[in-house]
């Protein structure tokens, strides 16, 4: 097998787009090579292959024929599991179709005895969605699926945590340490507040130094790191709190996206209603998450949302918001923000900026006939923004996934790995002999 990777003097005479189908050529047999090995594992497994040698089973065979890690093993023996029980995705994977990453993501899910009676109807499913979906969507989808599919071990899981929660302060010397945990939902919360009492130590300390420098202020005369800034930020709050001034300051909004289906269903259950369960294969459509994409228990969200504790954001399966709840006062600009919340990062391919932290873009300009509203709006970071000017465009598609396109038409990145897996593995080979 030649795996000839171009020196750097042939790369610049090519194209992005050829650029990127070589990348696809090494990505594609890197896919292969994975599924193969687990599915060798399979086999020696079936066979008992591994006790000729006196090896007590497969994982330490693997472990003395490949020099593998011990996690190493342990993951390949997962999957190998996981592609019995599911064949579709056993196929695809062999045929280079899915991402290394997304098989052991399945393979751990798999792994859950809970979820068993659920695998099936979950082959064609979880085929399409590491297929289809950006690895961290997906591996929010997988979290949702297993919560639906082990519907009594999520909420065990949940209700652990709340029985669990602990807050302590410890010393050690002239050092005290804080040490807390709970359920998500909480943490959620916790840690938009802390983030906004940081942005107050990091404007006050800014004007104060501005003072001093003038024109020549710049982030990198500020006196504190971001950690000493997030300890003065916690000591600013429990001061506040002490000192009864908790509730004067500005409120701090905590938005939590879930999708209709389950707010909806949550909600009937909590009147005293009985609905069917919402079955594991809705784990796609399913939002139940902060902005960040952390999930959180449906129960927690949807009482706090009653209450005025957070901001709900109710989204179709597209992902435009249909519903946004108020946090006891009238928001402005619920427009923008809920622009910013459609979608769990900035909407171009590859990048990782969360989406409440863009700014508010038009997928069709305004100066093209866009219309400003929510459906034809997704959040685009600072630097991919002004990009839309040089002809580069995003989409959304009907199933409320992201594409983005070169200004000759080419779509960027891993959704046309498909493509170059129809045209047949030729690019890398092309290259040199």
């Amino acid at each position: 097998m030649d795996l000839r990777v171009p020196s750097a003097d042939e790369l610049v005479m090519l194209s992005p787009v050829q650029v990127e189908r070589v990348a696809h050529e090494l990505e594609i047999t890197r896919r292969r090579v994975e599924a193969a090995s687990a599915l060798m594992v399979l086999r020696v497994d079936q066979v008992a292959a591994y006790a000729a040698d006196g090896h007590r089973g497969v994982g330490v065979w693997g472990r003395a024929t490949n020099n593998w890690s011990g996690a190493e093993a342990a993951g390949m023996v997962k999957l190998a599991k996981a592609f019995r029980k599911l064949p579709k995705f056993a196929q695809a994977a062999l045929a280079g179709e899915l991402g290394v990453a997304q098989m052991h993501a399945v393979a751990k899910v798999a792994a859950n005895p809970r979820v068993a009676e659920h695998l099936a109807e979950a082959d064609e499913l979880f085929t399409t969605a590491a297929r289809d979906l950006p690895f961290d969507d997906f591996v929010v989808a997988l979290r949702h699926w297993e919560e639906l599919a082990d519907a009594d071990g999520a909420r065990s899981r949940h209700d652990r945590a709340v029985r669990d929660r602990r807050a302590s302060v410890h010393f050690v010397g002239v050092r005290s340490f804080l040490d807390a945990q709970g359920p998500a939902f909480d943490g959620v919360i916790f840690e938009e507040v802390l983030a906004h009492y940081v942005d107050l130590e990091w404007q006050h300390e800014w004007d104060l130094l501005a003072q001093v420098h003038g024109e020549g202020m710049h982030a990198g005369l500020m006196e504190r790191t971001h950690s000493q800034r997030s300890f003065d930020a916690l000591q600013r709050i429990f001061a506040a709190a002490g000192a009864g001034e908790a509730g004067s300051g500005p409120a701090v909004t905590v938005d939590i996206v879930i999708d209709q289906a389950t707010f909806e269903h949550q909600l009937e259950t909590m009147l005293g209603g009985d609905p069917a369960p919402i079955p594991p294969s809705y784990a796609p459509s399913r939002r139940c998450e902060d902005a960040k994409g952390r999930v959180v228990d449906p129960r927690a969200v949807v009482a706090a949302s009653l209450v005025g504790q957070v901001r709900r954001l109710v989204i179709a399966a597209d992902g435009v918001v249909l519903n946004m709840g108020r946090r006891q006062r009238l928001f402005t600009g619920q427009l923008r923000e809920a622009v910013l919340l459609s979608a769990r990062r900035c909407t171009v391919i590859g990048c990782t900026v969360p989406g409440h932290r863009c700014q508010a873009d038009h997928l069709v300009p305004a100066a093209r006939g866009g219309p400003t509203d929510v459906a034809n709006g997704g959040p685009a970071c600072r630097f991919h923004n002004p990009f839309k000017n040089n002809g580069t465009r995003t989409i959304r598609d009907a199933k409320g996934r992201w594409h983005t396109y070169r200004p000759d038409g080419t779509e960027i990145g891993w959704p046309t790995i498909r493509t170059n897996l129809r045209r047949g593995a030729t690019a890398v080979l092309a290259l040199g002999p």
